[in-house]
């Protein structure tokens, strides 16, 4: 989502709605910390009209461990430690979070180290930060495409399109990679654990919650491609929600023309998918019985569905 969603485009399709798109995530978060994000910007849980919260295949390498234990520390309650460490796949990590929730700057360690170490580079970086926000914002999207690039399942192995530089060959080389069975379970299993938490907290609100599914790729022969997103949710988490889009809404996004490697779409891939949500949003938001209120300057909040470690 962090790749191939536009605020900016968003806002501007939107406009004659009054609505606002903001994202509340970051690169590599989680569902879970979704849940934590949002009970720390909507304590009363009516600060927005509809939550957007995707749903799909990822995967959560237990390597990441540390990164997701310190992007949630800041967001913890003593009340959350066991939640919260349960939910990591090793003991290991399950220990880590559980120190971090009640020693709060331990989950910091790392990150002072690494200040000590490069005071200079860390200062700079904050003096960029502006900068960077506004290169976000700006962010239309990689304009080229993998068209004339195919995937053989047997081999795993990419035949390239000969207009690819052997940079962009080495980005789809990567995102190629493949997890685990276990981390792929583990991120299901998250999903499915919550998702449900989100809409309990919303469950007396006037928020509307939305299930949306997100483009899997440009080859349809990567395994797991095919998994059918009904399978992904039970389909009583689906039911709770204010509504659900279809599973196959984005199906004609996955398409090598959409995408710069094996998961993110390309800047023409980003202006569709942003399009088609948009449109499925207003459209169905109108018509569902909670009736939000469209001409108060109303915000959608939209979250990332978990992927690899990538910075977005």
């Amino acid at each position: 989502m962090g790749v191939g969603f536009s605020t900016p485009v968003a806002d501007e399709l939107s406009s004659h709605a009054r609505l606002k798109f903001q994202h509340l995530t970051k690169a590599a978060s989680t569902v879970r910390s979704w849940y934590y994000r949002l009970r720390e910007v909507d304590p009363a849980a009516r600060r927005f009209s509809a939550i957007v919260v995707p749903y799909g295949i990822g995967y959560e390498p237990a390597t990441a461990d540390a990164l997701r234990i310190s992007m949630a520390a800041p967001l913890l309650h003593y009340a959350d430690c066991f939640n919260f460490a349960s939910g990591f796949q090793r003991w290991s990590g399950r220990f880590r979070a559980f120190t971090a929730c009640i020693l709060r700057g331990s989950a910091y360690q790392s990150d002072f180290a690494d200040l000590l170490e490069h005071p200079i580079a860390r200062i700079t970086s904050v003096q960029q930060e502006a900068e960077k926000l506004r290169s976000r914002a700006a962010y239309k999207g990689r304009d080229y495409d993998l068209v004339g690039s195919s995937y053989d399942p047997t081999t795993r192995q990419v035949t390239f399109a000969p207009k690819l530089t052997e940079a962009q060959r080495q980005a789809v080389r990567k995102s190629l990679i493949q997890p685990s069975q276990s981390d792929t379970e583990y991120s299901l299993k998250l999903q499915r654990e919550w998702i449900p938490r989100i809409l309990n907290r919303y469950s007396n609100s006037s928020t509307a919650i939305v299930l949306t599914p997100v483009p899997r790729g440009p080859f349809a022969e990567l395994p797991g491609f095919s998994k059918a997103f009904h399978s992904i949710l039970p389909g009583g988490v689906i039911q709770r929600t204010t509504f659900s889009l279809p599973e196959q809404t984005f199906d004609f996004l996955e398409k090598p023309e959409y995408y710069f490697d094996a998961f993110h779409l390309n800047a023409k891939g980003r202006q569709r998918f942003t399009e088609t949500l948009v449109s499925e949003l207003v459209g169905r938001l109108r018509s569902a019985d909670s009736k939000p209120d469209f001409n108060s300057g109303s915000q959608l909040a939209a979250n990332r569905l978990p992927g690899k470690n990538e910075a977005n």
